[in-house]
């Protein structure tokens, strides 16, 4: 198809419940000639629309990739976070969280702030569990939907500079990124390009609209990369409100 035939393809949002294999294993034997897995959520005093059917990634890998392993991580209850590891290189499929002011529980139960609290701490969770695999060896290349615009260019009709958002949009550009070395592809390559991965739908003008996508790759690696591009032509985008999002790369 127009998208050719990547070597992994990262989705976010699947909306199915842990507990629903029959549902999971549709989408997952999908992708002829790709093996795939999901991290779904398991939370039930913050994941309660729909029964439960929401959030979660799934990652499918090439079959002629061997030694495929996915991880999960014991604080992500909501599906947002899994590691999918296979010769030397780590791909991080994350949905993040979309900070609101909708209370947020701990696995206790306890009331632990807002949504947009877990936010930030989500992003900071997230950079020490990169860290860890860091240390490993190996490129980690992070990509998903971060419901975060980096600056000015990345948004439509303004970006939102009021807290909590700049608190968040901070811990995303001066911490997250910092600490694993990490560059936006796409930026790095297109530095004056206004192209968004997510568009208001109800708005038919088509002027609200941000890149809150990413791939996310090593500083060192930025060598190798050939492409980054985001496809947001309508039949790319097809019932969604998001764009798809490319990275092309030569391996080490």
């Amino acid at each position: 198809d127009s998208l050719g035939s990547p070597d992994v393809f990262c989705l976010q949002e699947i909306r199915v419940r842990r507990g629903d294999r029959a549902a999971l294993h549709s989408p997952l034997g999908a992708l002829p000639g790709y093996t795939a897995a999901a991290c779904l959520a398991d939370d039930p005093r913050n994941v309660t629309f729909r029964g439960g059917r929401m959030y979660g990634v799934a990652t499918f890998v090439k079959d002629r990739f061997g030694g495929v392993e996915n991880e999960e991580v014991a604080w992500d209850r909501e599906g947002r976070v899994l590691f999918t590891s296979f010769e030397g290189l780590t791909f991080v499929n994350v949905y993040a969280v979309n900070g609101t002011s909708k209370p947020y529980f701990n696995v206790d139960g306890e009331l632990e702030g807002t949504r947009h609290d877990y936010k930030r701490r989500f992003i900071d969770r997230l950079a020490e569990e990169c860290q860890l695999r860091q240390r490993k060896g190996g490129d980690l290349v992070l990509v998903g939907d971060w419901n975060i615009s980096r600056s000015k260019l990345d948004v439509t009709p303004r970006l939102r500079t009021e807290e909590p958002h700049a608190s968040a949009r901070a811990a995303f550009n001066e911490e997250l990124m910092p600490r694993l070395d990490l560059v936006d592809a796409f930026r790095e390559l297109h530095p004056g390009a206004r192209k968004y991965t997510w568009r208001n739908r109800v708005v038919r003008s088509g002027k609200d609209a941000a890149r809150v996508d990413y791939a996310l790759v090593p500083r060192s690696m930025m060598s190798r990369v050939i492409s980054a591009d985001i496809l947001e032509e309508a039949p790319f985008m097809h019932k969604s409100d998001h764009a798809p999002i490319t990275l092309e790369f030569e391996r080490a």
